[in-house]
């Protein structure tokens, strides 16, 4: 993707994201919504522009669906009708709610993006990949086994003097084959990893570069260049190293038969992480775009254990475990995250 086209394609998303809360059933909501669209549209001429083609777009949606002889409001209710069986609460009633001409819009408007964002290019060429929800396990030419979760992708390059494997995005297990002669690499823009014979998790996404550390152990350098002593860091069993983009390390402890139970078990078994961070591999385990107010939760924090393969099970229990969180939906598939507007 070009840097034009990304940035095209992100601003078409925020429109149908401030569509999204001006469809809101509480005025007071609507009004924040539409003051904070408004100061969206002036910030910059593609915004208005971008705003402009989907509620044109709407436009027309409702023009065919009156002339239909409907109310505008048929798809609203169709929603509504299939999801009422899930819904216990008023509550949860207001959050899944979108109306019939956003749904088109979401469906219609922008599905280069969704198919872009779902299979980035990168992705598309990689040696090996997953998809959303998929699990894919491999065996390497020098007998290490990789398992790759949840829309992951990675590359390698095996030669006499070395073993490379690039992950490009997403979540991998590997379990490094002993070879001496030949150092095992695992590298992503933010840093690379370094073993002999070893097993651990590396993830890498928007929130940084994390390393889980299963057995034995493994020297981690920032940046492309291949770990060669100085200024590295050693990760040994039972620790987990987080890096953002920033190339600032945190070093922490890790339950080692945790994340073990949750890669055996399809489970995201999590103690005490910022809810952006669970999200983020729920993202990846959903069958379509999830998208969450990443500073509003970062406040939140959240123990326990999460279904990767029924996401829509996994955000339920979230909401059960923090009542402030709303998650709004069409059919399942997108789905926006943020906090319910104080009252």
């Amino acid at each position: 993707m070009t840097p034009h086209s990304s940035t095209a394609a992100r601003v078409a998303e925020q429109a149908a994201a401030w569509l999204v809360r001006l469809d809101s059933e509480d005025a007071d909501e609507r009004e924040a919504a539409r003051l904070g669209f408004d100061a969206w549209q002036a910030a910059d001429p593609s915004h208005a522009q971008a705003a402009q083609r989907l509620q044109a777009f709407v436009a027309q949606v409702r023009q065919i669906g009156q002339g239909a002889g409907g109310d505008g409001h048929a798809a609203h209710a169709a929603l509504d009708a299939a999801h009422a069986r899930e819904r216990q609460s008023r509550r949860r009633r207001t959050a899944a709610r979108l109306g019939g001409s956003l749904a088109l819009v979401l469906a219609l408007a922008i599905p280069s993006w969704l198919a872009v964002h779902s299979h980035p290019p990168a992705h598309l060429l990689a040696d090996l990949r997953s998809h959303s929800g998929q699990w894919v396990q491999h065996r390497l030419d020098d007998g290490s086994v990789v398992t790759l979760s949840g829309l992951s992708a990675i590359n390698w390059h095996f030669d006499k003097s070395s073993r490379v494997v690039e992950l490009v995005r997403g979540s991998l297990l590997v379990d490094v084959a002993r070879d001496a002669a030949r150092p095992f690499y695992v590298q992503t823009p933010l840093g690379s990893i370094r073993a002999l014979g070893t097993r651990f998790v590396v993830r890498y996404d928007d929130a940084g570069m994390t390393l889980e550390m299963l057995e034995s152990r493994v020297a981690v350098q920032p940046g492309g260049q291949q770990p060669q002593g100085a200024g590295a860091t050693i990760v040994q069993a039972g620790q987990r190293l987080h890096m953002d983009s920033g190339g600032r390390v945190v070093l922490e402890t890790l339950d080692i038969g945790g994340v073990e139970q949750g890669w055996r078990q399809h489970q995201l078994v999590v103690d005490d992480r910022p809810l952006p961070e669970v999200l983020d591999q729920l993202a990846r385990h959903h069958p379509g775009p999830m998208r969450f107010d990443r500073q509003a939760l970062s406040q939140l924090r959240i123990s326990g254990v999460l279904p990767l393969d029924d996401t829509a099970r996994a955000l339920r229990l979230l909401q059960r475990n923090f009542p402030e969180m709303r998650v709004r939906s069409l059919a399942g598939r997108w789905v926006w995250i943020d906090l319910q507007p104080a009252s």
